[in-house]
């Protein structure tokens, strides 16, 4: 019975969110957010599942990105370092290295993630380039805490973040404070569950110019729901759906599948698209056989690769990019000790 009243409880908190934040969720005032990379430091399991799988508890930390209340430390083991890397059309250079360890019931993470967007050249009002480069740079620093128990989950995340893109006169390295925070909840069968996340709630608190009196810009706001669910009929399948709400673009819709091929390999794939490029889509398709040229969303599709023994586990995640913008790699280690 007092499972059934924090079930009961939890979901009528979903709807309530839904509905009384109806008016949050259709501002879309798209000027107003900043530090909008925070949501690209994207693991290679992450990227593969297309940021699906924020419902399912794992023992790969960096689950933490999607939902800090996923964490799980594989029994007999009480530590773990990660890292992981990509390149692509939007970073030279990007990547996260996190170590995570157990405290008596809690579980503690902290991470470091960079972006290095490579040299840039600098162009005057004229559309000259002026002699000038530039090495931009973003980075971001988590602190994470999560309890487990027996059917529902928490967790939360402390996040500082610097972008610095010019070192003219003047300029200066911006910085943002935010927090996220989630909730999973799970079956006795362990075939399904369910999980609630508020990412990135924050805002900037020190602008990109010296002096800036208005610089108090907002982060992405984002509310996830998702749910995961291991068909019976095929025990090695897990499917994965999650539904974004960011307040200041679109919401959006993420799909993922992960296939057990044996005890250490797992082959992963995923989808990601835009309520409204969804409903542009079906029209288009209802019409003529060509889809629509609009995206709101930079990746389309990935697939993956995942390894995990005893010891230690690698990850690999190809993404492809809408609009002809290329593909992006990621490549993950992480040691278990």
């Amino acid at each position: 019975m007092d499972l059934l009243k924090k079930l009961s409880a939890l979901a009528a908190l979903a709807i309530a969110c839904q509905a009384s934040d109806f008016g949050y969720f259709s501002k879309h005032d798209a000027g107003q957010e900043v530090f909008s990379f925070l949501s690209t430091f994207d693991s290679p399991r992450n990227a593969a599942l297309e940021k699906s799988a924020s419902a399912l508890p794992t023992t790969d930390p960096t689950i933490t990105q999607l939902n800090p209340a996923a964490i799980l430390i594989a029994d007999g083991k009480k530590r773990v370092a990660e890292i992981h890397w990509q390149t692509g059309e939007f970073a030279d250079n990007q990547g996260t290295i996190s170590y995570t360890t157990q405290y008596k019931k809690f579980i503690l993470q902290a991470s470091y993630n960079w972006i290095s967007y490579g040299t840039i050249v600098g162009y005057n009002e004229l559309g000259e380039e002026n002699g000038s480069e530039y090495s931009p740079r973003s980075q971001l620093a988590t602190a994470t805490v999560a309890f487990p128990m027996k059917h529902i989950r928490f967790g939360a995340t402390l996040k500082f973040a610097s972008d610095k893109l010019t070192g003219d006169s003047g300029d200066q390295t911006a910085m943002a404070a935010a927090f996220d925070w989630g909730l999973t909840w799970m079956s006795d069968t362990k075939n399904y569950g369910f999980s609630f996340v508020a990412r990135d709630f924050g805002a900037m608190i020190r602008g990109y110019v010296e002096k800036d009196a208005d610089d108090s810009y907002p982060l992405s706001q984002t509310f996830a729901f998702g749910g995961f669910l291991k068909p019976r009929s095929v025990p090695r399948l897990t499917l994965f759906a999650e539904a974004d709400f960011p307040r200041y673009a679109e919401p959006d819709l993420n799909l993922g599948a992960e296939y057990a091929l044996g005890e250490y390999f797992r082959i992963r794939a995923g989808f990601t698209r835009t309520w409204l490029d969804l409903s542009r889509d079906i029209k288009e398709l209802a019409s003529s056989a060509s889809r629509p040229d609009e995206t709101n969303e930079a990746r389309m599709f990935s697939v993956g690769l995942g390894y995990t023994s005893n010891l230690f586990a690698f990850d690999y995640a190809f993404s492809y990019l809408a609009q002809s913008l290329g593909f992006e790699h990621r490549l993950g280690l992480r040691v278990e000790f």
